[in-house]
C-alpha cells in the first residue's frame, strides 16, 4: 500500500510529535485504494489514441494532469499525516472517512476538467510563443474552441469545484478538531496541543478560500469566474507561513 511505502521509521515528526498511528489499518487501506482509483480516473479517457496524431493531441492534456495529481497528492500527505499522528479510528473518525472518500470520488470529474480546459490553454498559449502550429496544436485549438463554455457553465463549474474544495477540507478540520477534543485520551502533550491547534487554524483558513470564491461567484455570476479562481493562490501564502512556521518549531528544544 501507498501508505507502507512512506512510512517513516522515526517515532517524532520532525516537529517533535509523536506518532501514534504508525501500523496501517484496514480503514487506510481502504482510503489509499480509493486515492489510487481516484488518480486512475484522471488518465482514464473514451478511447486509447489510435493514430499518433490523437497521441500528440492527448499530451496537451498533460499539465492538467499534472496539476490535478499534485491536489490529490497533497490531499492524501494531510489524510496520511493525521492518522500517523494521531492513529485515531474511533467512530467519529470512521464515518468522517467514509464521507471523504464519498466526496473524493466525486470531486475527481469537476477537478480533473477544470484543471483539463485550464492547464490545455495554458499549454496551447505556451505553443503559440514559441509558433508551434502543428496539426496536433491546430487540432486541439479547435476542440477547445468549439468546447469553450459559457458564463453560465463557469459559474456552475467553479460552485461544483468549490464545493468539493470546501467539503474535503472542512473534513480536515473536523479530525483535528475530534483529536483536540480527544487530547487527555490521546495523551497530547503541551508541543502537540499547539501542533493540532495550529492544524485547526490552518484547515480552517483553506476551507474559507472556496467559501469566499464562490461567494464572489454567486454575487457576480460567471464573469468573475477567473477572479474567483485566483482567490485560491492564497493557499500559498498558507503552505509559505506553514513552512516557516515548521522551520521556526524545529528550531525550538523538544
Amino acid at each position: 500500500m501507498i501508505r507502507d511505502q512512506f512510512k517513516t521509521k522515526n517515532e517524532i515528526s520532525p516537529e517533535g510529535f509523536r506518532y501514534r498511528g504508525l501500523e496501517s489499518t484496514r480503514l487506510e487501506a481502504l482510503t489509499d485504494t480509493v486515492f489510487g482509483f481516484s488518480i486512475t480516473l484522471l488518465v482514464i479517457s473514451v478511447s486509447v489514441p489510435s493514430t499518433y496524431l490523437e497521441l500528440q493531441v492527448s499530451m496537451y492534456g498533460f499539465l492538467g494532469f499534472i496539476f490535478c495529481s499534485m491536489i490529490l497528492l497533497a490531499i492524501w500527505n494531510g489524510h496520511y499525516k493525521y492518522f500517523t499522528n494521531y492513529g485515531l479510528e474511533d467512530g467519529f473518525n470512521r464515518t468522517l472517512n467514509f464521507l471523504f472518500l464519498f466526496i473524493l470520488l466525486f470531486y475527481v470529474y469537476p477537478l480533473k476538467y477544470l484543471f483539463n480546459v485550464l492547464g490545455t490553454v495554458v499549454w496551447l498559449r505556451v505553443m503559440q510563443v514559441f509558433g508551434v502550429h502543428s496539426e496536433a496544436f491546430l487540432l486541439k485549438a479547435r476542440e477547445m474552441q468549439a468546447a469553450n463554455l459559457e458564463t453560465d457553465q463557469w459559474a456552475d463549474l467553479m460552485i461544483r469545484f468549490g464545493v468539493g474544495f470546501f467539503l474535503i477540507y472542512l473534513i480536515f478540520f473536523l479530525w483535528h478538531w475530534r483529536a483536540y477534543n480527544q487530547r487527555e485520551h490521546l495523551a497530547l502533550n503541551e508541543r502537540e496541543v499547539l501542533l493540532t491547534k495550529y492544524h485547526l487554524k490552518r484547515y480552517g483558513l483553506i476551507s474559507l478560500i472556496p467559501l469566499v470564491s464562490m461567494l464572489v461567484v454567486i454575487l457576480f455570476g460567471g464573469t468573475a469566474s477567473g477572479w474567483a479562481g485566483l482567490i485560491y493562490l492564497g493557499n500559498v501564502f498558507i503552505i509559505i507561513f506553514d513552512k516557516r512556521f515548521r522551520r521556526r518549531l524545529q528550531a525550538t528544544p523538544k
